[in-house]
């Protein structure tokens, strides 16, 4: 048996900030946003996902297909929107104006409300697009989501949301 007292504290980590990035001591290398490699790897990613959306023939299907739902197409549209319009919220409005940090721990509500969006998105795209892919619906999305995690990682907030912006906009301009 130990005495309590006589157990010594262990350092105070208080001085030093929480950041995933810094180097933990083990000789783990992390590369910044800009490294080469990681814009490779992005960028292999990126053009692999277009690339075989494309030979899908995916954006023809989506538009001029009369199989697709587009009923429900159009709820996984507005739920992407949304989950936009949240994002830049969050992102802008509590996170750079108001100089709160953007974690879960401060902003548990918005963080419920965009994992039920990405819920009805993904159940919407996937119910719309099931007629003419069939279970290769999952891969579709699956592409959609590659390009836009690594889109993601690749840029920065403010251009992130300017080209979701754009690219939302001239997309519900396009869909009928």
């Amino acid at each position: 048996m130990t005495d309590v007292e006589s157990v010594q504290p262990q350092p105070s980590r208080a001085n030093r900030s929480n950041n995933p990035y810094a180097d933990n001591g083990d000789g783990t290398l992390i590369r910044s946003r800009w490294h080469p490699m990681n814009v490779l790897q992005r960028g292999i990613w990126m053009s692999g996902s277009i690339y075989l959306l494309h030979r899908m023939n995916t954006y023809h299907n989506i538009m001029t297909s009369p199989d697709i739902s587009h009923q429900w197409f159009k709820v996984g549209l507005a739920a992407a929107i949304a989950l936009f319009s949240l994002k830049a919220y969050v992102e802008l409005y509590k996170g750079k104006l108001q100089k709160k940090e953007v974690s879960y721990k401060n902003l548990p509500q918005p963080t419920h409300a965009a994992i039920v969006l990405i819920f009805l998105s993904g159940i919407s795209f996937h119910i719309s697009l099931w007629p003419v892919y069939g279970a290769e619906s999952m891969f579709v999305m699956f592409l959609v989501g590659t390009f836009l995690i690594n889109f993601c990682l690749m840029f920065p907030t403010i251009i992130q949301n300017i080209v979701a912006f754009a690219v939302l906009t001239f997309f519900v301009q396009e869909y009928k």
